[in-house]
Order: C-alpha cells, then sequence, then structure tokens
C-alpha cells in the first residue's frame, strides 16, 4: 500500500505541466495580495515610515557652474540665543563618476543634499548625503517637562546665493501658549522672514537650525 501512494505522488509529480509565470512581479512576490500593495502609495510608505520616527527630506541647491566651498552647519537655540554650532560638512560642491561601462572618470558638481532623521529617547539622528559623501550625526537634549515634544519643519526656499547663509531643516521644541497648554504651530515649508515662520522660531524655547553656506573655493 506504502509502495501504491509512493507511486502515485512520483507519477503526479512528474506529470505536472511546466509554464512559463508571466505574472507582474508584484503578483510573484505577494500571490495571495496580503498587502493590497496595489492600493499603497508613496505617500503611504512615508508616512508609515513616520510612524516609525523616520523622515527623508531632499533639498534642491540650484546649478553650479564651477568649484565653490559648501559649508552645512547645525546651530543649537534655547531660549532665542545660539549656544552651540557644529560643522557637518565643509568640503567642495565636486564629486566623481564614471559613465555607464566606462574606464575615465569625470567631475561635476552636485546639486542636492539628502538628510534623513530617525527620531530617539531625547534624541534625532541624521543621516546627510550628497553624490560625494555621507555622514552621521547625532542631536540629543533634554525636555523640558513630560508634555514637551519636539517636530521637523522644512525651509522651502533653498537655493544657494553666494556668501549667504540658506536654512534648510529645523527641529524644534513646543510650548505653553498663554493657558499653559503644550502647542506646535506655524508654517509647514518655511520662508525666512515670514510670518508663521518666524512664529515657530520665535516660541520655541528650544531648537536646532541646520543650514549651508557657499563661498568661493580658496586652495
Amino acid at each position: 500500500m506504502l509502495f501504491c501512494l509512493l507511486n502515485l505522488f512520483a507519477n503526479i509529480g512528474f506529470c505536472q505541466e511546466i509554464k512559463k509565470d508571466t505574472r507582474s512581479q508584484l503578483m510573484k512576490d505577494d500571490d495571495m495580495n496580503e498587502y493590497n500593495s496595489e492600493l499603497v502609495s508613496n505617500l503611504d510608505l512615508i508616512e508609515s515610515l513616520e510612524l516609525a520616527g523616520i523622515r527623508n527630506f531632499k533639498f534642491k541647491l540650484g546649478e553650479f557652474d564651477k568649484k565653490y566651498n559648501i559649508l552645512l552647519t547645525v546651530d543649537e537655540f534655547e531660549s532665542g540665543k545660539l549656544v552651540k554650532s557644529d560643522t557637518l560638512m565643509d568640503e567642495s560642491n565636486e564629486y566623481d563618476y564614471y559613465e555607464v561601462h566606462g574606464t575615465t572618470y569625470f567631475v561635476d558638481y552636485f546639486d542636492q543634499i539628502k538628510i534623513f532623521t530617525k527620531e530617539g529617547q531625547n534624541k534625532l539622528t541624521l543621516q546627510i548625503k550628497t553624490y560625494s559623501m555621507s555622514l552621521n550625526k547625532v542631536l540629543t537634549y533634554k525636555y523640558i517637562d513630560e508634555n514637551q515634544y519636539f517636530n521637523l519643519r522644512r525651509y522651502k526656499n533653498t537655493a544657494w546665493q553666494i556668501n549667504k547663509k540658506i536654512p534648510l531643516l529645523v527641529y524644534a521644541s513646543s510650548w505653553k501658549d498663554e493657558r499653559g497648554n503644550e502647542r506646535f504651530c506655524g508654517a509647514v515649508n518655511m520662508v525666512e522672514n515670514e510670518k508663521f515662520t518666524e512664529k515657530i522660531i520665535s516660541s520655541s524655547p528650544h531648537y536646532f537650525l541646520i543650514s549651508y553656506k557657499v563661498s568661493d573655493f580658496l586652495q
């Protein structure tokens, strides 16, 4: 009897039809449609990352026509006063690259800075990337009380100007209103000297400001 069963299974496997799987890659990866992925947008993925405390920011700097120096800094403010300033990057705007299957490398100027952030317990981890480099930085802080919280806000106009400090990103704490309630309100996309941007900067008792500055490259 055992021999008969084994023989039956062997015959079934032997007779199984071979056919090329022409389903989409999505169907192959999730054949039970467990994740309903055809309805998931890029925004949905970004929002789900935010739930895990992860954000990503891409800042367009504009076109460069020659070699410049790029200085990227983070300034820490408490009660409106600068208490600490760190240099995150002090490099030229050049990067090297190879064309596909090429053996000669070329030089061009990068046009963007990417910043990935992850919030943790009393800290914000930054990963900063250009076409030529990648670095990490951890910002640490203490809460004034258990109700305080921090928010990230990006600046809207980030095109470079010579010898001008251009703000990119602010990580600011909430503040208490006249009733003693903790709040955070103001611009979502910040613009220098604009009313709702200044509301955040002037109201937050503790914030970090990430900026960059373009200057002539000195040999």
